[in-house]
């Protein structure tokens, strides 16, 4: 499987992450993640391609010719392609709960590049119709540049703090009829304690 990367926290990030951590502690009582799964994880931020579960992964309006599965492969020429319009709904899961901090997706330049992208956590059965009627955790906004393999998105972190089921959905795109996507990648933090010796530091 591919390394993990590490990637610096400036202070402001750290102390998020730190307080963050405290609040889930309060949050134990409540709805927040189970008592064992709540202690402070590392401050590392890596990438978590090997905590997505591909086969519980599943995505709605992929075109038949050019599915779902493409994001995957690690190729930017192949893509998943909508279908009917110009949406799609993607939903990854991941294999236990993790902590997002910035998101990388990767879309050839052109029309069919994704520009209103909204993002909705732990919803275990999702549509299109809930994703007009809900609101997002997170609303990006995706020039070209964005959707280059070297960039990242950062996320509003304290939205994100216990993520098992992120679900990806693309609005709209730059004015094509169909929207491609190369790959999707997150960068976070397990919540589980993993051996940092694992980890691959970048720079």
């Amino acid at each position: 499987p591919p390394p993990f990367f590490l990637f610096s926290l400036s202070v402001e990030e750290e102390q998020a992450f730190l307080f963050e951590n405290m609040m889930e502690a309060v949050r134990q009582g409540g709805e927040g993640p189970p008592p064992q799964q709540a202690s402070a994880p590392s401050l590392a931020i890596v990438d978590l391609s090997d905590l997505v579960v591909k086969e519980k992964c599943h995505c709605l309006n992929d075109a038949p010719a050019k599915p779902f599965a493409n994001v995957f492969v690690g190729d930017e020429r192949l893509v998943v392609q909508s279908d009917d319009d110009e949406q799609l709904l993607l939903t990854f899961e991941f294999r236990e709960a993790v902590r997002l901090h910035s998101i990388n997706i990767v879309a050839p330049s052109g029309s069919s590049a994704p520009e209103t992208v909204k993002l909705y956590v732990n919803k275990e059965t999702i549509d299109f119709a809930d994703c007009e009627d809900s609101p997002a955790a997170q609303t990006l906004t995706l020039q070209q540049d964005d959707l280059k393999a070297d960039r990242v998105t950062k996320l509003k972190m304290q939205n994100f703090s216990y993520v098992m089921l992120l679900s990806v959905f693309v609005e709209s795109n730059h004015g094509a009829d169909e929207t491609q996507i190369s790959s999707i990648k997150f960068n976070g933090s397990p919540l589980a304690s993993f051996n940092m010796k694992e980890f691959k530091k970048v720079g």
